[in-house]
């Protein structure tokens, strides 16, 4: 049976193309970042290993796990995992077999391998994983592209992990790797607009602060779980304009949704706003 013990998780695209020096940096953020969601749900967890572009996560909790990390931007997806240790092919292929009963009848499958082993290649872990559950179930047929079942085995060193459907993450990239954007808001300003462009801006990457020239009662708490749960200040205008002469604030961005109302805010600011909802 099938008994998870860990998260993996499929670190976003746009984190995966990047330099050895960048990824790493985005990584590290992403780290902290999920270390906050946990925090905040008080779910304990041993070290979180980043290897071979998958972040990996022991834990007693694996699906509480995966489901406050839906909201956490920097991950393509998640998969409940059973770690195991394994001594060769044949005593990997024999603990595989038994996790995949109650998730096969007569589906088409594949197996998706990755050996970071030297006893065996990708090609052969793919080849044997593929027999066993053949044989343990011969209604079964493989189909390598678009099948209905896929089979998971990633293995470092002496370690297995089996897993098996794809979680959507929200994808994008860590919260702060892009430095800090400020909002322009005011009484007249939608609601839904404000949360979706902080969301979006959230999701390419900046931490966010709102601007305005009067205190107002707003309930952010469904936005900060997309800012791993950190309160999202607000500030005036003066002391926005003084962040950003001193480089903390990297842009001012408007929810307008005319041209008149974004150069209105250019001009309480004294400088450009960028405002995506006009396009």
């Amino acid at each position: 049976m099938f008994e998870p013990n860990c998260v993996i998780v499929l670190v976003a695209p746009e984190i995966a193309i990047k330099s050895s020096a960048v990824r790493s940096f985005m990584v590290a953020r992403l780290k902290k970042n999920i270390s906050f969601y946990l925090d905040h749900e008080k779910i304990k967890t041993e070290n979180i290993n980043y290897t071979v572009g998958r972040l990996i996560i022991p834990s007693n909790e694996p699906e509480k796990i995966v489901n406050i990390l839906k909201t956490c931007f920097g991950i393509h997806s998640l998969f409940l995992s059973q770690c195991f240790d394994f001594s060769s092919l044949e005593d990997l292929s024999k603990k595989v077999v038994p996790l995949c009963e109650d998730k096969y009848s007569s589906e088409t499958f594949a197996v998706r391998g990755k050996s970071f082993s030297k006893l065996f290649s990708s090609k052969e872990l793919e080849i044997a994983l593929g027999d066993s559950v053949t044989e343990k179930f011969p209604k079964l047929k493989v189909k390598l592209k678009d099948p209905e079942k896929e089979l998971f085995c990633l293995v470092l060193k002496e370690k297995a992990y089996v897993y098996f459907d794809p979680i959507s993450g929200s994808g994008g990239m860590p919260v702060t790797v892009q430095g800090k954007a400020a909002i322009i808001y005011n009484e007249k300003t939608n609601k839904n607009d404000l949360f979706l462009l902080a969301r979006n801006l959230l999701k390419c990457g900046c931490s966010i602060i709102l601007v305005s020239q009067t205190e107002l009662s707003l309930d952010l708490s469904e936005l900060e779980t997309y800012n791993c749960f950190i309160t999202i200040k607000s500030i005036p205008f003066k002391l926005a304009k003084a962040y950003s002469k001193e480089g903390g604030i990297r842009a001012f961005f408007s929810c307008a949704r005319t041209t008149k109302e974004a150069n209105s805010d250019s001009e309480l600011i004294d400088e450009k706003v960028f405002a995506p909802l006009l396009f």
